[in-house]
């Protein structure tokens, strides 16, 4: 084609081009915007919406336009104004689109299926045996096709695919998957046999973003997500965003020293929070060495019960966590620090009431907070359904959308 070149040299052809490209991740980013704005609220008006994103109202209306096109956003009843025209409020469709969320350790596998407000459509579990990163991506293949299948759901409307393993990544434990798992590309492999994005988060950011989507998460922008598995993580929101640190290790809150000279961690040190706040630390304070075949269902019980030893490591847990909260307040000024993970509720509940009151913060004299500690999402499938959080979180994220392509120039 021919082309004519302005004063500086430059191509008008070329020049035009960058700018179509420039004006579709413009508008690419304002849809995730709009999306964002609208799932935090519930549901908002046209006005509503450019009020909270500061967009034009012909943009926003261009925008709505297409989301409920794209069968996103669905229009509810229009709602009786003081003057004007009554105003029409959208909210987010929950079958506008599907996410799968795995969770995986050296026991078993479970995965789900979600819709777009985490509401679980299909689940298939499957006991696994310390798989080989070769065998335990063709498990996790076969039982992402089978929960697609059991769902009834076209491929196509699947956005991609969470995975929740027990972290740090690079470091081989007890929690872990098992041998030869670590640096493996999981993500290349098993997006490269199920032809859909795959994300691979641990289990606590997960969480924390299952949290931020569907919890009380969505009213904050920095918080805590403390994840008691049966080791100790913390998901780390903040401005909006996960953040992995620059190893990929923030949050391991686990291996904070809690005690001079205290119990023998397998990272080598000595009194690691973990060691007292687990499950592993609960099932070791009954008696109970073979951790495989114990279960939270079993802990709900003794609390059901007021076992005096399981009440005892309550106790010594809820202490050890109230100087953790303290610790984390004092590194983070979150807003809010949620307690969750693969606690029953009731347990939760018992180990938040037992850790009142909480120790002074600095950071709240400054500022009191109206609640420094409030339950999180918990329970034993609390990874999976984190995980399929993912894939929706980094969908539909304004900001990682437009870091991704600033990133690619």
């Amino acid at each position: 084609m021919a082309t004519e070149k302005n004063k500086s040299g430059e191509n008008h052809a070329v020049k035009s081009g960058v700018l179509g490209t420039n004006l579709e991740h413009a508008k690419e980013h304002n849809l995730r915007a709009v999306i964002d704005a609208v799932r935090r609220h519930g549901e908002l008006t046209r006005a509503e919406i450019t009020r909270t994103t500061a967009l034009s109202v012909q943009t926003i209306s261009n925008l709505v336009a297409e989301l409920e096109q794209r069968g996103l956003l669905i229009a509810g009843e229009p709602q009786k104004a003081k003057r004007g025209q009554p105003a029409r409020p959208y909210r987010l469709n929950s079958q506008g689109g599907f996410s799968v969320g795995i969770q995986m350790d050296h026991q078993f596998a479970l995965t789900i299926l979600v819709n777009l407000a985490g509401e679980e459509i299909a689940k298939i579990q499957q006991e696994v045996s310390r798989p080989s990163p070769e065998e335990g991506v063709e498990i996790l293949a076969k039982l992402v096709d089978q929960v697609i299948e059991t769902a009834g759901i076209e491929k196509e409307r699947v956005f991609g695919v969470g995975v929740a393993i027990p972290g740090p990544f690079d470091v081989s434990g007890p929690t872990g998957v098992g041998p030869g798992w670590v640096n493996f590309p999981l993500e290349e492999k098993l997006s490269t046999r199920l032809e859909l994005p795959v994300i691979v988060e641990n289990d606590a950011n997960a969480a924390a973003i299952a949290e931020r989507l569907h919890g009380a998460g969505k009213r904050f922008d920095n918080f805590v997500y403390v994840f008691i598995g049966m080791g100790l993580g913390a998901g780390l929101f903040l401005n909006g965003q996960v953040y992995h640190g620059a190893r990929g290790a923030a949050g391991e809150i686990g291996h904070i020293l809690v005690e001079t000279g205290g119990k023998q961690c397998e990272c080598g040190n000595s009194g690691c929070f973990e060691r007292y706040v687990s499950l592993r630390a609960a099932y070791e304070a009954l008696g109970e060495g073979d951790t495989d075949h114990s279960s939270p269902e079993h802990l709900e019980n003794l609390l059901d019960q007021q076992d005096p030893i399981f009440m005892s490591w309550l106790k010594k847990a809820a202490e050890k966590l109230r100087v953790g909260i303290l610790a984390l307040e004092s590194s983070f000024d979150p807003e809010v620090i949620f307690i969750g993970g693969l606690l029953p509720p009731k347990i939760a509940e018992a180990l938040l009431d037992e850790m009142m009151p909480l120790l002074p913060s600095v950071a709240t004299q400054l500022k009191p907070l109206e609640q420094r500690v409030l339950l999180g999402i918990s329970a034993p499938s609390a990874p999976a359904h984190g995980a399929a959080s993912v894939p929706i979180f980094y969908e539909f994220n304004a900001e990682l959308y437009s870091q991704s392509k600033a990133s690619m120039k």
